[in-house]
């Protein structure tokens, strides 16, 4: 019974070690508030040609 209690034990404390989320490092993680990837915003972008055809201007997400 002792060695059941044991595992299953050990199967909690792995299974939460496991869980955590594992430290970033490089550039842009020195401040915990600012990542790496930031938050898409609407761009203008003046008309253009595409395949050969024009394109007015119109926002796209950047």
């Amino acid at each position: 019974m002792k060695k059941i209690i044991f595992v299953i034990a050990a199967c909690v404390l792995s299974t939460a070690a496991l869980a955590q989320p594992s430290p970033r490092h490089g550039p842009g993680y020195d401040r915990p508030h600012a990542g790496p990837s930031h938050r898409k915003h609407k761009v203008w972008v003046p008309a253009h040609r595409e395949h050969g055809r024009r394109v007015p201007g119109h926002y796209v997400w950047r």
